[in-house]
């Protein structure tokens, strides 16, 4: 895997050594981004730290640094930084990595998600999401379970979203694409050299097909991901391992759309042997736009090991109505009304309901 995406990196660079002539332009770099400011009301029943039930406002924005130069070659570079406008702890970097585009295809090397999450389609939803989105942030989640397994997410994270890496994406061809991602380590976003401790010689693969057949629109998508156990773990630590498969099929305005994971692991990048990935996660929703408007039902459900000195799994459930508004170019208005039910496997349960709004900028 990492010698075919170097192979192909030193094809890219001797296809641009091969004219000497730069483009008449230096790269330029650009601000761009999403802000969304939320509001609404919740109710929990039993929510861990206490039992809030009433009016929040939170925030989801990240600023994206971004720019790209084509060279005389027809050989593009280009770069993206990702900003967090609100983060906890130090994590205010969402992502950095630079990119080469040509004939050959696609490479991205840094800090960036994965083949198999960047390929990967979903059940469609309009507001706040139901898939790898927010809710715990509103209805109290007692489990351990989180997006890392599928427990919350059929995108295949597994602890590697913010890993460095470097991705090979094939042309698309016929609707057809490929991709292949290979991760040194798990987890460290930094130039620590790797020491063996955290999954490592992690891999990924993705594959998506996306086509219009008259007035069908068809897209379906398969990811895979694998990395070895951490040296001198226990062997009660599996290797992280997982597969997702998903799609939507879009006419006259609808769009049904569904996805499954199946992940395997341990928590903390394999350091932590007390909590286990081993889970399943599903979602099948529906959309609808018209004129300026867009509406969609979708439902997640999800199961995980959790704690492996607990008998049974954690589990979630989500069903969630949503709507969107283009109010103008680049301003949205969403809404959402959702009921969560989460299950530890320690028996502690908690399930409420939220009806949040938000307005939704990109730029």
């Amino acid at each position: 895997m990492r010698s075919r995406s170097l192979a192909l990196l030193t094809a890219l660079l001797a296809s641009a050594a091969a004219s000497p002539t730069l483009a008449a332009e230096r790269l330029q770099m650009q601000i761009g981004g999403e802000y969304i400011q939320y509001f609404g009301y919740a109710d929990n029943d039993a929510a861990v730290g206490g039992d809030f039930t009433g009016f929040d406002i939170k925030t989801d924005a990240t600023l994206l640094f971004g720019g790209d130069v084509t060279l005389d070659n027809g050989l593009q570079v280009g770069v993206e930084v990702g900003l967090d406008a609100q983060s906890s702890g130090d994590d205010q970097i969402d992502g950095s990595y630079v990119w080469l585009e040509h004939g050959l295809g696609r490479l991205e090397i840094g800090s960036a998600d994965s083949a198999a999450v960047l390929m990967h389609y979903a059940a469609p939803d309009v507001g706040l999401g139901i898939n790898d989105s927010d809710l715990a942030d509103w209805i109290a989640n007692p489990s351990g379970g989180d997006a890392d397994s599928a427990f919350q997410s059929t995108y295949l994270y597994l602890g590697d979203d913010k890993a460095t890496k470097i991705s090979y994406f094939t042309p698309r061809f016929e609707g057809f694409q490929l991709g292949a991602s290979y991760v040194p380590e798990f987890e460290r976003d930094d130039n620590t050299q790797p020491a063996g401790d955290i999954y490592r010689n992690g891999f990924a693969l993705g594959a998506n097909f996306v086509r219009s057949f008259g007035e069908v629109d068809v897209a379906l998508a398969a990811g895979f991901v694998r990395a070895e156990r951490p040296d001198g773990s226990p062997a009660s630590v599996d290797n992280a391992e997982g597969y997702s498969v998903g799609g939507n099929i879009g006419y006259a305005g609808f769009t049904v759309g569904a996805s499954y994971a199946d992940t395997k692991g341990n928590g903390s990048g394999g350091t932590d042997a007390g909590v286990s990935f081993d889970g399943r996660g599903y979602d099948v929703g529906v959309a609808y736009a018209f004129e300026a408007f867009e509406v969609s039902l979708s439902y997640y459900n999800g199961k995980v090991a959790d704690s492996t000195t607990d008998a049974g799994d954690s589990t979630h459930e989500t069903v969630m109505l949503s709507g969107n508004y283009e109010a103008g170019p680049g301003v949205n208005l969403l809404a959402s009304v959702f009921r969560s039910r989460f299950e530890a496997d320690t028996g502690i349960e908690n399930q409420g309901w939220a009806a949040i709004a938000g307005v939704a900028l990109t730029f």
